[in-house]
């Protein structure tokens, strides 16, 4: 029987949470979630799951109390918060981060936007999911597993988002019964070992990029302006956008049109 600490959000870490609840030789410890009044764009709700399974639930702002427990591992999955050494250091066997971009070509923010904005340059249709041991850099962990989905030249952030969560949660269950067993320690590699472009975007890395002046529609690229307006696509959220007579006219990418 091993213990987790679970730090989660979005629908993913409810699926993940899931499966850790259902096997029989876990024992969730706690939840560090969003507070239930939280203001989240993303249907479901960790918060609720953990508390209709009867497990002890902290907000983000009470992370530090994990410290008071005895943990054998502490699982992340699209948690918010860069965790500190001394929490990261706290589980007896590891901390692990389920996240949501190939590692280690695509570290930090925005990764699903970009990863369409560089295929095209790169050549690397292919946008990734990676578990990994947590290091106190940001994403630069030893990888235990990853999974792989195409990005296709019609795909929308969105699109690449919604298609990297299956893959995701697939790639959590394949690898559970390592870490149940102990096994996950073997598969970890240092990122070093792996060949390929490295990125890392900050949380503000697409600050400024929505708005598309009327000269760059006529002056860049049509490609390259094709696979911004995609990469920005992202609903609930505003997409890409130019500015006719003071009003703002949005920019979406229909497959149709495609150049």
């Amino acid at each position: 029987m091993i213990s987790v600490a679970f730090f989660g959000s979005h629908p993913l870490g409810e699926a993940c949470l899931s499966q850790l609840d259902a096997h029989p030789d876990v024992s969730v410890e706690l939840v560090v979630t969003y507070s239930p009044d939280a203001d989240t764009w993303w249907e479901g709700s960790v918060y609720d799951l953990a508390d209709s399974l009867g497990y002890p639930t902290l907000s983000l702002a009470e992370e530090r109390q994990v410290l008071e427990h005895d943990i054998d591992y502490l699982v992340s999955v699209y948690y918010p918060n860069i965790l500190g050494g001394e929490l990261l250091e706290h589980a007896n066997e590891l901390s692990l981060n389920l996240h949501q971009a190939e590692l280690p070509r695509y570290r930090g923010s925005n990764v699903f936007s970009h990863a369409i904005m560089n295929a095209r340059d790169d050549d690397h249709w292919r946008h990734g999911t990676t578990l990994h041991v947590m290091a106190e850099r940001v994403d630069a962990g030893d990888i235990v597993a990853r999974a792989f989905v195409p990005i296709e030249e019609t795909d929308r952030a969105r699109d690449v988002y919604d298609k990297a969560n299956e893959a995701s949660e697939e790639l959590f269950a394949d690898v559970l019964p390592e870490i149940v067993s102990g096994e996950v320690h073997e598969m970890a590699r240092p990122q070093s070992e792996f060949d390929g472009k490295r990125y890392y975007y900050e949380k503000d890395s697409l600050d400024g990029e929505k708005e598309i002046s009327r000269e760059d529609l006529e002056t860049r690229d049509e490609l390259a302006l094709y696979d911004t307006i995609r990469a920005l696509d992202f609903p609930p959220f505003e997409p890409a956008y130019t500015t006719v007579g003071g009003e703002r006219v949005y920019l979406t990418a229909d497959y149709n049109d495609a150049p």
